[in-house]
């Protein structure tokens, strides 16, 4: 019996082998700060403002912004 992918998992699974590619050679703090800018411009496109909650309490934007 075949198992059947939904559309959006297909789409998830393509856009996560999409990253993976881009993102090989990178260190994992390199792919940090490229997945983190992504979400940046995503956020910053689309107009989308969220906030985290860390460990202790305190809020903070989401995605964290990135150091320089």
């Amino acid at each position: 019996m075949a198992l059947k992918i939904d559309k959006s998992l297909a789409e998830v699974l393509e856009w996560r082998a999409k990253s993976q590619k881009e993102t090989e050679s990178m260190s994992t703090e390199e792919q940090m700060a490229y997945i983190r800018q992504k979400a940046q411009d995503f956020m910053r496109r689309h107009n989308l403002h969220l906030t985290a909650t860390d460990s202790s309490g305190r809020k903070m934007p989401y995605p964290p912004p990135l150091h320089s």
